[in-house]
């Protein structure tokens, strides 16, 4: 048998070979399955990507970078994500978050904030007889008694008794407590930490998580919009304004010395900073704790200020794969 036969026989087998790989890969079950498989068979912990049978094996893995599988990462925040734009608020949203934020929202206390309000007859009229048979608001004097109340007092009722029903429906016209001692306490020392030329500032294009506008006449439209970023934003599940625990916050162990904090409650990545507090005693560190301690609590599915200006990360659906699927027909 010649060679140029040999060569043509040897050719016709690799390819009868290759078609039968390709047809039993077709019929085997997708890798991840496989994975979960050889985890609960043998009780160790595989590692994700193409070398993860090697590594089962004893046998070092290939570095998984170099197959481009970072996307099956589950571990949070691995990638720095480009802060999104920057928007000034309408006036119905600073009036609805200043709504949210008043005693009767967030203490169901008689005493009322100090604030500037327009309540129209309409509102008042749809109110009493929404009111109508709640034990809460029985009988014709407690209708004589509120509406000799002041705008203020008004207000306060039907935020303690409706909520957010009728957050817009009124129109509040200066800062409730909340936000007073968010410009004057807050947003001064946020801004000449965080908000500079480098870091999140508005002009700084390379900002990354969120950017803060610094505004030196700190409009309603910029301040508002400042005050929700801050409330949106959050480094994996760990919210920057922790209302439940205010002493955790990352707005302020941020801006302790590193060595005053756990790992976990430090400024990611490699950035170098003078600390704005010495220590959790400092005066002004206590102001700002009280301050997010004040806060309205967010308790479930509750939407905040119904508008975002940092989109919400999405969570991977959790889905079974302890159980191979069944091959294609």
């Amino acid at each position: 048998m010649n060679g140029k036969r040999i060569e043509q026989i040897w050719l016709i087998t690799i390819l009868v070979l290759g078609g039968s790989v390709l047809a039993m890969g077709a019929m085997l079950p997708p890798l991840h399955a496989v994975k979960a498989q050889a985890e609960k068979a043998s009780g160790w912990k595989v590692a994700h990507g193409p070398g993860f049978a090697l590594e089962a094996a004893g046998w070092p893995a290939p570095p998984r970078g170099d197959y481009g599988d970072a996307a099956d990462d589950d571990e949070e925040d691995a990638e720095p994500r480009p802060a999104p734009e920057l928007k000034k608020l309408t006036a119905e949203q600073i009036n609805r978050i200043r709504y949210m934020e008043l005693r009767g929202m967030r203490m169901q206390t008689s005493i009322p904030d100090r604030v500037s309000v327009k309540i129209p007859r309409q509102t008042i009229d749809d109110f009493l007889v929404e009111m109508e048979g709640d034990p809460r608001f029985g009988g014709k004097r407690s209708r004589r008694n509120f509406l000799k109340m002041t705008a203020p007092q008004k207000l306060n009722v039907i935020a303690r008794l409706k909520g957010a029903a009728y957050a817009d429906k009124v129109e509040i016209r200066s800062d409730p407590e909340v936000f007073v001692q968010f410009r004057r306490n807050v947003m001064p020392i946020v801004l000449r930490s965080c908000a500079t030329n480098g870091c999140h500032s508005q002009h700084n294009p390379d900002a990354v998580g969120f950017r803060l506008f610094k505004d030196p006449k700190r409009t309603p439209a910029t301040t508002y919009a400042n005050f929700i970023v801050l409330s949106d934003v959050a480094v994996g599940t760990r919210p920057l304004l922790d209302r439940a625990q205010p002493e955790k916050s990352l707005l302020l162990t941020y801006m302790l010395p590193r060595s005053e904090v756990r790992v976990e409650e430090r400024h990611p990545g490699d950035v170098t900073y003078k600390p704005t507090f010495r220590s959790r005693r400092t005066l002004r560190f206590r102001r700002i704790q009280q301050w997010i301690g004040s806060l309205r609590p967010l308790l479930g599915s509750d939407d905040g200020y119904g508008v975002r200006l940092i989109p919400k990360r999405s969570k991977p659906e959790d889905t079974d794969q302890s159980e191979p699927p069944e091959p294609p027909k």
